[in-house]
Parts: C-alpha cells; sequence; structure tokens
C-alpha cells in the first residue's frame, strides 16, 4: 500500500479513535459474568427491556421463563398495552392475537391456568394441532375459522345466521358449484321431459294417426316428472 494511502486511512480511523477515547467503556465491554450477574439481580420487566436493547444482551442474558411472562403482563406495563403470554411462542402479544377463552375464565390474567395460554397463530400451526379444519374462533367477538376447505384460518361465512364451516371465499366456491350442478340437473330433467313428450306423441300418432286435434282440443296430462320439475322451477 503506498503512503498516500496509508495517510488516507489513519485520517478515517483517527475519529473513531478519539471518540472512542472521549465516550470511555460502555456496559458492553464489561465481561459476561457481570452481565449475568446484573441479569440476576434484576426483575422480569427490567431484563425483558434488557434484553430488546441491543443484540448482544439478547443472545446473552438467560430467557425468560413462563412465570417471569406472566410477571411482565401482569405488571403495570402488561396491563397498558393490553399484553398476553404465549406459552408456546413465548412472547407477549396483543390482545387481537389471542381467542375471547384465552383471556377469559381460568386463563385471564393472575388466573390459575393462564400458563396455559396460547395464542391463534400457534394454535393453527400444523405441528399443534390445537384448532384443527372446522374449528370456530372466537376474537373480539367475531367469529373466525379454520376452513374445512382450503385450511386457511379467516373469518367465517354466515349463512341464514349460522356460522359456517369454511371462509367467505370457500363458501362462495361452494354455493357457485352447487348452483352449476343443480342448472345442470334442470338442464338434463328439461331433455327428459322433451324426450317423454316425444314419445307420447309418436305413441299417439301410432294409435290416432296424428295427434294434431287431440293436442289442440284436449292438453295431455302432466306427468310426474313433469309436476315435480314446475315444484322445483317455483322454489326458485
Amino acid at each position: 500500500m503506498s503512503v498516500l494511502g496509508l495517510l488516507k486511512k489513519d485520517q478515517i480511523l483517527q475519529p473513531i479513535h478519539s471518540e472512542l477515547k472521549m465516550t470511555g467503556p460502555t456496559i458492553l465491554y464489561l465481561p459476561t459474568e457481570i452481565h449475568l450477574l446484573i441479569a440476576r439481580h434484576l426483575d422480569s420487566l427490567s431484563l425483558l427491556r434488557l434484553k430488546i436493547t441491543c443484540r448482544l444482551f439478547r443472545t446473552r442474558t438467560p430467557s425468560l421463563d413462563v412465570p417471569q411472562m406472566l410477571q411482565v403482563e401482569e405488571s403495570v406495563f402488561g396491563c397498558q398495552k393490553g399484553l398476553y403470554t404465549c406459552v408456546d411462542c413465548m412472547r407477549l402479544r396483543p390482545r387481537a392475537a389471542f381467542a375471547d377463552n384465552m383471556i377469559k375464565k381460568k386463563k385471564a390474567k393472575w388466573a390459575s391456568h393462564a400458563g396455559r395460554r396460547f395464542c391463534v397463530d400457534c394454535g393453527t400451526n400444523p405441528r399443534t394441532i390445537r384448532y384443527s379444519r372446522g374449528s370456530h374462533v372466537v376474537i373480539e367477538g367475531r367469529q373466525h375459522v379454520v376452513c374445512l376447505s382450503c385450511g386457511a384460518f379467516r373469518e367465517a361465512a354466515v349463512e341464514g345466521g349460522r356460522n359456517m364451516s369454511q371462509c367467505h371465499r370457500c363458501r362462495s366456491l361452494s354455493r357457485a358449484i352447487k348452483q352449476r350442478a343443480e342448472e345442470q340437473r334442470a338442464r338434463e330433467e328439461r331433455a327428459r321431459l322433451q324426450a317423454e313428450r316425444a314419445m307420447r306423441r309418436a305413441r299417439r300418432r301410432q294409435v290416432w294417426g296424428s295427434d294434431s286435434d287431440y293436442s289442440d282440443d284436449i292438453p295431455p296430462s302432466p306427468t310426474w316428472s313433469e309436476l315435480r320439475m314446475d315444484l322445483v322451477s317455483s322454489l326458485w
């Protein structure tokens, strides 16, 4: 490297060295043993705040266990933020991340089974199999479902005041498929009725020679298939 290059490198590093001399050592320079000793004397909320300050403390300090997480959610900070503990992912999550029955009665804050609470994301995780397909989950009064068709967790479709086991998209698709099937059956039924009429006319021609007079004066009696078809058409 040339002398000019060394001079430029010294000019770049000089402000950094001078800044370090002015600031002096920080808590980050302490040995790991001292960091662990400090963490051991902190309460749960202070330990959590220390862990989220930087990557060093997040990896170096011990993780919070379930009782410590519950202490944080029951603190003034946890109550103001509306945080709840998920024992699966070990995170403090907002109210909207949990089903209504996960934050009430025995699983409410300060309750006996609060340590068994899990969030919706963990409940719908295929590895846990807590919320299976078709399971209904109420979040803040709104009905959700693990769709029986696609398996996605979405808002449940409602028909006639009844919560369905499908999401809106799959339910709309199911209705469209059902409607097309009914239309196909109706077309086939109409074709069959037309074939029956043609056969009756052919038989009348064989017996009477012509069915024109009979058809004009006295209409043929409807068959049971025609009556059923008329009933189905009236229901549509």
